[in-house]
């Protein structure tokens, strides 16, 4: 594999990103350590995308309306949940990170303002789709991401589950119990059913396409539309995993596989298909 490629490093960046992400909310303990080593080590990929593609001059202009901006995105958001006492979740993270490159937009560095334009493009856009996808319909008392759910993971892994022997029972679209040496109730969230992977994906898709001069637009359609397909495949044997590992060896045993198995499945079928793709 040629380190060199762009897109190769593309992948290798949307997949720490992955997992930055997936350790930062859904870990124990020491999970946001690793979630910061995986990010920095992106943002190092991210320099080298940047120098790679030669991207020049940023489209967007950075200016000290657009730095004060930044830093009171940041400010407010870090002492709202200071004074609220709550923990920082999905929204906090990316509008966190979208005052972090309006900053680095505005230094005069051209590196530097490069990697924050892609910044803004990539939280920006995920922001939106989060609002879209999970916040509205959750403000309006909808569940129909939970059908997705249901459709799309819930039912092939309980099929697939029961096929081979399991005894299970399920409770609701996207909750069911496993009887085996523990009896444990599972909860299929959106994280479970690969949305947050997915609108990650396309979010740095976009960002990448809005960002970097590019010369073969379906290159970059076929490897989003292989990550894609990784994302859930790597979802769905998220599920049946964690399952077999809670019904053969307990809760806890489950639980310590819970963070990781998802990305590290992502990654574990991403690659090897790039590298076939892309050799």
């Amino acid at each position: 594999m040629d380190l060199k490629n762009p897109h190769f490093n593309l992948v290798l960046f949307i997949i720490l990103i992955v997992a930055s992400y997936v350790e930062l909310t859904f870990g124990f303990g020491g999970s946001v350590y690793l979630a910061l080593i995986f990010f920095i080590i992106s943002l190092i990929l991210l320099a080298r995308l940047i120098k790679l593609k030669g991207a020049g001059q940023p489209r967007l202009k950075g200016s000290k309306k657009l730095l004060l901006s930044g830093i009171a995105i940041v400010t407010a958001d870090i002492l709202y949940n200071f004074t609220a006492g709550s923990d920082i979740q999905t929204l906090d993270t990316m509008v966190i990170f979208l005052g972090i490159s309006l900053i680095a937009l505005s230094i005069k560095n051209t590196s530097v303002s490069s990697m924050g334009e892609f910044g803004v493009y990539f939280s920006s856009i995920f922001l939106v789709f989060f609002l879209i996808v999970y916040a509205m319909p959750s403000r309006m008392g909808s569940n129909i991401y939970d059908y997705y759910g249901y459709y799309a993971t819930t039912i092939p892994a309980v099929f697939i589950l029961q096929s081979t022997g399991f005894s299970l029972h399920m409770d609701s679209l996207v909750t069911f119990h496993a009887y085996g040496v523990d009896d444990i109730y599972y909860k299929i969230d959106l994280g479970c059913f690969g949305f947050y992977s997915m609108i990650l994906i396309l979010s740095t898709v976009l960002a990448y396409r809005l960002t970097m001069p590019l010369k073969n637009h379906h290159s970059l359609l076929k490897i989003t539309v292989i990550l894609f397909a990784a994302s859930y495949i790597s979802n769905l044997l998220r599920i049946l995993g964690l399952v077999s590992i809670g019904y053969y060896y307990g809760l806890d045993t489950m639980l310590t596989f819970h963070t990781f198995l998802g990305w590290a499945l992502f990654a574990a079928i991403v690659l090897p298909v790039t590298y076939v793709y892309l050799k």
